[in-house]
């Protein structure tokens, strides 16, 4: 649905590498040299002439010498090219039209797409090599004349890019930059000629926590002020982009008589607004399945609910109109919505009204009682979780439509809590028992878990993914569990060799570790932090003191606090068991590389804490 993930997959495709730059670029797999593209609006046709050489410096660099052009019923390709040269600079290699090959872009997860690829592969057994590649593309309706990037890959450097754009001399368009420079303009009369020049020198790797890279990486946007895309649209404003949104609707929205009779009898015993809601939202998860449907505006218009009523399938646009319609059909008020999903958020550039979302929910107004419906998830009633929390929601009215924040992730909201029972040790390590409640992301990850997956692979995630190391997993169960719950109970049985470790006359008792972040060290560190959603974690450890033994050292109450987070660790004792209850909460934010210093100290003093050993015991005399 948003046109941005597709055109940066272009520039996998394309590049350039002169011989007097062999030596510089087999410091990496590849490198894109030059690329040049050319767009102008003729017409009202949107007509771009795309350039790229790229080198190959190594078999790693292989992946991006197969390409795959994207095209479909509103964007026609033509003109492909492309051949190798070797390290001279002497062409080996030409593509043959044959060896072009057409398919459908359809996935797993897809019913039907409009959306098609031609693809091909070049390759030469000597390294370096150079591909030169070019094709040209048309489209009639669009709504962005470009999302441009100079980058291939983050990893791989870019020498000189250039994106230029003619445009008639009274056309509207408005465009933003991220770190590239304002473009030269050259007005030839009656047309305007655009330049934009840029270089990407400095290749990012990805951080721990980093946020998104196309949050960190040059790129430009030009999106038309005036549009059509199946139905005539503006960028003027937000207000006027939700209208043409808007008006992809209506008709889309009608029902059976028969859904309408069964929506009435399935809700006819409920009290208020709110449980009707919640039992059609049921129907509709117990019903229907998540199929992508890429068909006429380019992945934009809903499919008609009429159709997802009868076939019982839909993607996120589809199953949301589908689920305001029955809604509309009991008299409840509902907007269709757009987000954009996913994780690291991606913040929305409100001040560039354009389309730059992925995802379409359902929001509902029930006075103090506000609902947001994610219409694909089989998680519970109005829980939106890590993949929609906390992030401008498009939500979309005739004449008003505006943004509202989907509601962000408490530290409650999050809480994994564990009661850890360790028994003293035998021949055979020690009894650890696990009893866990979880929620927030590991709530959903296990919920996806249970209901999507076999006995074998349930327990071979809880061995590699949920038992801790150094633990040897010998039973789990899941607690039934309500749908509509937010937490799941989980309770692990493992064997452990070194809970206790002798020395001498002394056991000393290890703690489980926290799992902190493994940050780089600052000198290392380039990209800022950023946490969408905190983290927070309760452990009380019990372990059973051994017969004729006794407590000889115990820890110390430690609380280290800071703008990030907290740890709180303290230590009780009664006279067979000693108890550990530890506290971690990690403050969801973005934190700039000037604050990383401070974020990294705290982290490390948490770390430090976790791995020093505070309880000794030692044997009656």
């Amino acid at each position: 649905m948003f046109t941005e993930g597709r055109i940066l997959r272009v520039f996998g495709w394309m590049m350039l590498v002169p011989g007097w730059l062999i030596s510089y670029g087999q410091a990496y797999d590849a490198e894109l040299v030059s690329q040049r593209t050319d767009i102008e609006v003729v017409g009202g046709t949107l007509v771009k002439t795309y350039f790229y050489k790229i080198i190959i410096n190594n078999r790693s660099g292989e992946r991006f010498s197969k390409f795959t052009i994207p095209y479909s019923k509103l964007e026609k390709v033509s003109n492909i090219e492309a051949y190798i040269t070797d390290a001279k600079g002497a062409r080996i290699r030409k593509l043959e039209k044959n060896e072009i090959k057409d398919r459908s872009s359809i996935s797993d997860y897809s019913l039907y797409e409009d959306d098609y690829v031609k693809e091909f592969t070049l390759k030469y057994d000597t390294y370096p090599y150079t591909i030169v590649y070019s094709y040209e593309s048309r489209q009639s309706e669009f709504l962005y004349l470009d999302y441009w990037s100079p980058v291939l890959d983050e990893r791989i450097p870019t020498q000189s890019a250039v994106l230029t754009l003619t445009v008639p001399a009274d056309y509207k368009f408005s465009y933003r930059n991220q770190f590239v420079d304002e473009p030269s303009v050259i007005n030839t009369g009656d047309q305007l000629r655009y330049k934009w020049e840029a270089r990407y020198m400095e290749p990012l790797m990805r951080e721990v926590l980093s946020p998104a890279m196309i949050t960190q990486l040059p790129f430009v946007i030009c999106v038309p002020d005036d549009f059509r895309f199946d139905m005539p649209g503006s960028f003027a404003s937000w207000a006027s982009y939700g209208d043409w949104q808007y008006s992809l609707l209506p008709g889309l929205q009608d029902l059976p008589e028969t859904e309408k009779n069964k929506i009435v009898n399935f809700t006819k015993d409920a009290t208020d607004a709110r449980e009707k809601i919640r039992i059609l939202y049921h129907l509709l998860q117990d019903e229907t399945r998540y199929i992508n449907i890429s068909i006429e505006t380019g992945g934009m218009k809903p499919y008609p609910a009429s159709q997802v009523a009868v076939n019982k399938y839909g993607d996120c646009k589809a199953l949301t109109n589908y689920f305001k319609a029955q809604l509309d059909c009991l008299g409840i008020p509902s907007f269709y919505t757009n987000v954009r999903a996913g994780q690291p958020i991606v913040p929305i550039r409100r001040e560039f009204p354009s389309q730059q979302f992925n995802h379409a929910i359902l929001y509902v107004p029930l006075g103090q009682d506000t609902l947001w419906l994610d219409c694909t998830s089989d998680g519970p009633f109005n829980y939106l979780g890590t993949f929609c929390q906390g992030r401008d929601a498009f939500v979309v009215e005739k004449g008003s439509s505006d943004f509202k924040m989907t509601p962000a992730l408490q530290p409650s909201d999050v809480l994994e809590s564990r009661h850890i029972r360790i028994s003293s040790p035998s021949g055979q390590g020690s009894s650890v028992t696990f009893n866990a409640r979880y929620k927030g992301k590991m709530f959903e990850l296990l919920n996806d878990l249970e209901k999507s997956y076999g006995e074998v692979d349930k327990f071979n995630y809880f061995r590699d993914q949920i038992t801790e190391r150094g633990h040897q997993l010998k039973k789990y169960t899941i607690e039934e569990h309500h749908r509509d719950s937010v937490f799941m109970k989980v309770t692990l049985e493992t064997v452990a060799l070194d809970m206790y470790t002798a020395y001498s006359k002394e056991l000393l008792l290890s703690n489980i570790p926290f799992a902190l972040p493994s940050l780089e060290k600052p000198s290392e560190r380039k990209l800022p932090v950023q946490l969408d959603y905190p983290v927070a974690k309760l452990d009380t450890l019990e372990y059973e003191i051994p017969s004729g033994y006794r407590v000889y050292q115990m820890g110390t109450e430690q609380l280290i606090a800071s703008p990030y987070g907290q740890y709180q660790v303290k230590f009780e004792q009664t006279d067979s068991v000693v108890l550990v209850i530890k506290r971690l909460t990690l403050f969801a934010g973005y934190y700039p590389p000037s604050a990383y210093q401070s974020l990294y100290t705290f982290i490390s003093s948490i770390d430090r804490a976790e791995r020093k050993k505070q309880i000794v015991l030692a044997k009656q005399n």
